[in-house]
């Protein structure tokens, strides 16, 4: 996967990852590594590193069959940058995903 510059909201973030949002806060508390950039008024933005790596933790969860607590010892054991670099299972649904998102956008605001 590319990186790029492009932010999300934690409603499009949840969108993308397929969880709610609130699910995407409770795993910014259980998982220390997921620290999205906070604007003035405290909404999150999300990177695409870090949509990259809620993709990796649902995989965990929902996949591999992890608990919330196996899961955050098993990323603890790990590091963060080798797992998004070494993770490629998912790299393509991303891309996909953004692109789509992309071009979304940009006929939205041609038609605006």
């Amino acid at each position: 996967m590319q990186e790029d510059d492009s932010y999300f909201t934690i409603s499009k973030t949840a969108d993308i990852i397929g969880v709610r949002s609130h699910v995407l806060r409770f795993w910014e508390k259980k998982f220390l590594l997921i620290n999205p950039k906070k604007g003035n008024s405290g909404r999150r933005f999300y990177s695409s590193s870090d949509i990259k790596f809620l993709l990796y933790i649902k995989k965990l969860l929902y996949t591999d069959g992890f608990t919330i607590r196996g899961a955050v010892n098993f990323i603890n054991e790990q590091d963060k940058k080798k797992i998004i670099s070494t993770d490629n299972s998912i790299d393509s649904d991303i891309d996909k995903t953004l692109t789509f998102l992309k071009e979304g956008m940009i006929l939205i605001n041609k038609n605006l």
